[in-house]
């Protein structure tokens, strides 16, 4: 297991939509049944969820329909929409904070309460709570988040001593268990997640269950012989003409006929309750997991053993325990690290070249990896990232068809993010067709290679996996493979309507697309010695940093129904569009 941070925010705002819907539909169907205790210990992991961008990852791994889901979202380009998602973010804070505003100037506008007839003195002191009076509330309400004050309605005096009992206690518990703190949270996690529905729907169902759990605790310390006094209460002090509700803790707010309903039909707390809610909330905690594979090669690999032996790139493998199929695999140099679950292996094998390439084999999902990256902030103290294999390695690269493991064969089927990293004197890398994912920046900077033949297997590529590959004029497709394609030397998906990458070593002055091909991908461009593109009138859609760091660019022609990312053009600053009819 290991802890990790999850930069994608539409991915924690998905993910926490699931618990958030499930408890909607408990609340729905058993809410009357139910105490409210349960409901806010779930909120506030939901709100955990929301606010703290951190993933567990465990070496369980996913359904292939969940691992699916979890790659599309982690693919979708948030940094083109950031602008967007901060803007929203700032209009909602925005919002949120003028209402605070508001209710701020009630405060100082407010005066100390005065002697109460028939009230003891010694229920405030007793109590701790700073009460003040205002004459532009109509219920009692707790304001501020760690100084807090009690503000009551002008008309106080007429209050008899029970019905002040129960508003000093009921603001008293919403004190003691901070629970305006809680509600600057749940603001906190909606100006995060505006864009989602759910979160306001969380924003007020919670707002709502606080105060519900406030009424449980009252009805304890008072007993259920006075529940029906409290209710009535509840009840006269009802009113809707309330501003700023988020900024304050109210007696008489939040949906009062569930509240009501609650009240009446409240009964105690059975100890086994208090284990079921555990179970519920220990469930719960499943939002915070991440697939042990998917995350970390998307995140850019895994730091260097811990025993300081070898590197590691990311190239992954599946088990061949129960194919019948046979492979040519290599046999293990050296086992670099194996955690305790017996889940996963770091070794090093040889390739026909005689040069070592790392693997991390995952015995339980029955998959092997290698693995390398450069996200600095996973790495322990004195590690450093390196890729694969020895980058100052010159010549051809064979990656075996498996791994031979402990008597088993781990065909190889992915090739991880930064594998090759900076392996700036490969010049040719053979790929076996057991081969059916590459990741994002497998080749980034192999400054020499030149020919490169992909796998037929080959089913998913992420973002342009050759970022800096300076010298590829082409690739090359076997004429089996279905899923790829390749045009004039580019690579194409999609049945050639979507272009995915285009060699950066090709020199052309000018590049023509097909009338088909209808969007090009992120980064497609990177580094391309171009100097015209021509669209065609087909093309819906060009991605960010589809021209990126195109020095030579000078115009790129384009209908007038194309769409550019903002930062399509990054780096390429002699650039221009021309639109055409």
């Amino acid at each position: 297991m290991r802890i990790v941070f999850e930069h994608n925010i539409l991915y924690i705002s998905v993910i926490s939509t699931i618990l958030i819907v499930l408890l909607l539909l408990v609340r729905g169907f058993f809410g009357t049944k139910i105490h409210r205790i349960f409901f806010t210990l779930a909120w506030t992991i939901v709100l955990i969820r929301l606010i703290l961008p951190i993933g567990v990852v465990v070496p369980v791994g996913w359904p292939g329909d969940a691992e699916a889901v979890y790659g599309w979202l982690q693919d979708i380009p948030f940094s083109d929409f950031v602008w967007i998602w901060c803007m929203g973010a700032c209009v909602t804070a925005i919002v949120f904070v003028v209402r605070y505003i508001i209710w701020g100037r009630v405060l100082r506008e407010a005066l100390p309460i005065q002697k109460v007839p028939d009230i003891d003195e010694e229920m405030f002191t007793f109590m701790g709570i700073r009460v003040f009076v205002s004459d532009r509330i109509s219920s009692p309400v707790t304001f501020g988040i760690f100084h807090q004050k009690v503000l009551l309605p002008k008309y106080y005096m007429n209050l008899s001593r029970e019905q002040f009992k129960f508003i000093l206690i009921h603001e008293k518990i919403h004190i003691d268990h901070h629970d305006n703190l809680n509600k600057f949270l749940i603001i906190l996690a909606v100006c995060i997640h505006w864009f989602n529905p759910f979160a306001w729907m969380m924003y007020l169902c919670c707002n709502r269950d606080l105060e519900m759990a406030c009424d449980e605790k009252v009805i304890r310390q008072v007993g259920e012989s006075g529940r029906e006094d409290y209710a009535n209460v509840l009840i006269s002090l009802a009113s809707k003409e309330v501003i700023g509700e988020s900024a304050y803790s109210g007696f008489a707010q939040s949906a009062i006929r569930e509240r009501i309903v609650m009240i009446m039909g409240y009964r105690g707390v059975k100890k086994w309750n208090y284990a079921m809610y555990g179970v519920a909330a220990l469930s719960s905690m499943l939002i915070f997991t991440m697939p042990a594979d998917g995350v970390l090669w998307m995140e850019g690999g895994y730091p260097a053993a811990e025993n300081g032996g070898g590197s590691k790139g990311d190239v992954l493998t599946s088990d061949g325990e129960d194919t019948m199929e046979e492979y040519e695999a290599v046999d293990v140099v050296e086992v670099l690290d194996e955690d305790s679950f017996g889940a996963r292996s770091y070794v090093t094998v040889q390739t026909v070249e005689g040069v070592e390439l790392c693997f991390k084999i995952l015995i339980q999902k029955g998959i092997a990896a290698t693995n390398g990256g450069v996200i600095t902030s996973y790495l322990p103290d004195g590690e450093t990232w390196r890729a694969g294999m020895d980058d100052t390695y010159a010549g051809v690269v064979t990656i075996p068809e498996a791994v031979l493991y402990k008597g088993k064969q781990y065909p190889v089927v992915r090739i991880g993010s930064y594998s090759f990293y900076k392996c700036r004197n490969v010049t040719e890398i053979h790929i076996p067709d057991t081969v059916q994912e590459i990741q994002e920046k497998a080749f980034y900077d192999c400054e020499s290679l030149k020919k490169l033949r992909l796998p037929s297997a080959l089913e998913t590529m992420d973002i342009n996996p050759f970022l800096g590959c300076s010298s590829l004029t082409a690739f090359e497709m076997p004429e089996c493979q279905s899923q790829y394609l390749v045009k004039d030397g580019a690579l194409y998906t999609d049945f050639g309507r979507f272009l995915k990458a285009y060699p950066q070593g090709r020199k052309k002055k000018k590049v023509e697309l097909d009338e088909e091909v209808i969007q090009i991908a992120t980064s497609a461009f990177y580094g391309a010695q171009v100097e015209v593109v021509v669209l065609p009138k087909s093309m819906v859609r060009v991605k960010g940093r589809c021209f990126q760091n195109c020095r030579n660019l000078k115009v790129v022609q384009a209908s007038q129904k194309t769409r550019f990312a903002g930062d399509a053009f990054m780096g390429a600053s002699q650039a221009y569009v021309y639109r055409y009819e």
